[in-house]
């Protein structure tokens, strides 16, 4: 009787632990097509770190890292219910003005962070033109970034390691292949300096890498934070203090394409692209070029 009841008892644990079993292994397999994306894209970007996307309680899905902390992919909101929570937020009156109607900058989800596709390539019209608050990349997950690089001062300068660049030695992070990548992109740029002697007003005065701070009129931190992050020559225009932005378009196109190749093939995008233009700024943002490549068919993800 006794092994019975034991046998009987471990039944019903198993019938128990069942219906989470398939739920969790359907929640492998039945993602929409743009969450599977994207999934394979930071499992890519970021190996290690990913380990799956699950629904919550209120059915939305949720994306677990390997320390198994859960970050939301898709909060079910619309813009305009997050452009209610931006103007709710501490965030000013100037910042606010500068995201226009689309306030998704403040709570986005991951979903609304990887949705923007980076444009690839040579400045072209319409790269040069961007519409109104297409700013693939400014919408970012903070909770993502600490996790991957580290979530104080301290712990990011312990991440990072010192890289050659130009004429100065500047910190960037060591993790998921950042210093290397800036390394390769110097040395691409490099190589071509003796036959584009243009390029030095672009990289001189060069700016700062590692620098923990706030993004001026918000309370979310810079990718600068992260030791991601370098900004060439800081004359360069930026939204927040150009006095002609109608020149942009021609500015964007004068930009040395050499030096803008370099660094996409190294995973990092440009702020000369966004319609809150920032020429001087580069970023460590492997994901968001992957998702490019991927869907223009360049690269094909596991």
């Amino acid at each position: 009787m006794r092994r019975f009841l034991l046998g009987s008892l471990t039944a019903l644990l198993l019938l128990a632990a069942l219906p989470q079993a398939l739920l969790c292994a359907q929640q492998a397999v039945d993602l929409p097509d743009y969450a599977a994306l994207d999934l394979a894209v930071l499992r890519a970007a970021y190996p290690g770190a990913i380990q799956k996307m699950v629904r919550n309680p209120d059915g939305h899905l949720e994306l677990v890292l390997t320390s198994g902390q859960h970050l939301m992919y898709d909060d079910g909101r619309s813009d305009a219910d997050r452009q209610n929570v931006a103007s709710a937020s501490a965030v000013s009156a100037e910042a606010k003005k500068s995201d226009g109607t689309r306030q998704v900058f403040a709570a986005p989800d991951l979903r609304t962070m990887l949705d923007q596709v980076y444009p690839l390539g040579p400045v072209d019209e319409a790269s040069a033109n961007p519409k109104p608050g297409f700013d693939p990349g400014r919408s970012r997950v903070q909770g993502l970034f600490t996790a991957l690089y580290g979530a104080s001062e301290a712990q990011v300068r312990k991440n990072c390691a010192p890289v050659r660049f130009d004429t100065r030695t500047l910190p960037f992070n060591t993790r998921y292949g950042a210093a290397q990548a800036l390394t390769r992109v110097w040395q691409h740029i490099a190589a071509q300096l003796p036959q584009h002697p243009e390029f030095l007003p672009v990289l001189r005065p060069l700016g700062e890498t590692l620098v923990w701070r706030v993004i001026a009129g918000t309370k979310r931190l810079s990718m600068h934070s992260f030791g991601i992050a370098l900004d060439v020559n800081p004359n360069l225009p930026y939204w927040r203090w150009e006095k002609h932005p109608e020149t942009m378009p021609a500015q964007c196109k004068a930009f040395p394409p050499e030096i803008l190749a370099a660094f996409e093939a190294e995973g990092f995008i440009w702020g000369g692209k966004w319609a809150s233009f920032d020429l001087m700024h580069f970023e460590y943002r492997p994901e968001l070029i992957l998702k490019a490549r991927a869907l223009a068919g360049l690269v094909k993800l596991p």
